[in-house]
């Protein structure tokens, strides 16, 4: 697999893209552990508060339980308990959902900030940079013959822009079929250099 270009300038520009593209993914993948880690310590007072919440509950409940049993007087004096251990089960409850609306939302912003940004600067990034590397790749199999000069030279002529073929002849397509060395030489040299590729030793 040739992930580089073979020209200096071009191979240094591709390296610095790299490197830039990894930085930037993991930063945003940093950003997005801490944001979750953040996020996640907001649910440590609410998680105490439920604990303490359900603790008293239980107290009330206990403490009812036990008033309940007096006779004629148990159920007069358990009432403000069981109240008591309704509103901290309800406290405890709210707690509760307060605790996992809090989790949802740290997974959230750590998963929107460690793949957002990534995956956007990747759908614009990879294609090009796979693109290269599979015409690359592909390339330097064929760099290697006078024939594989000539198979560059006629994919220019297909791949080409057209400014840039008229730089080289007047009629480049007619120039190649006559066999002109000098125009094939300047076809294969234009496409060789969109792969990444240097001519073959003597082209």
């Amino acid at each position: 697999m040739k992930m580089y270009a073979d020209h200096q300038q071009r191979r240094t520009r591709q390296i610095a893209a790299d490197v830039v593209f990894i930085v930037w993914i993991g930063f945003w993948i940093w950003q997005g552990i801490s944001t979750f880690q953040s996020t996640m310590e907001l649910t440590e007072p609410t998680e105490r508060t439920q604990q303490a919440a359900t603790s008293l509950a239980d107290n009330m409940g206990e403490a009812a339980d036990s008033l309940g049993g007096i006779p004629l007087l148990g159920q007069a004096a358990s009432s403000p308990f069981l109240k008591a251990e309704e509103s901290a089960q309800n406290l405890a409850d709210a707690g509760d959902r307060t605790e996992h609306s809090l989790r949802v939302l740290a997974w959230k912003l750590g998963l929107s900030l460690a793949l957002g940004p990534g995956v956007l600067l990747a759908a614009f990034y990879l294609p090009p940079r796979l693109r290269f590397i599979r015409n690359a790749t592909a390339g330097r199999r064929f760099v290697d013959s006078t024939h594989d000069i000539d198979l560059f030279a006629m994919r220019a002529l297909a791949n080409q822009p057209l400014h840039r073929l008229a730089q080289i002849s007047d009629d480049p397509a007619g120039a190649w079929r006559q066999g002109d060395p000098a125009v094939i030489r300047a076809l294969a040299h234009l496409e060789l250099r969109d792969c990444g590729l240097e001519p073959p030793p003597g082209h």
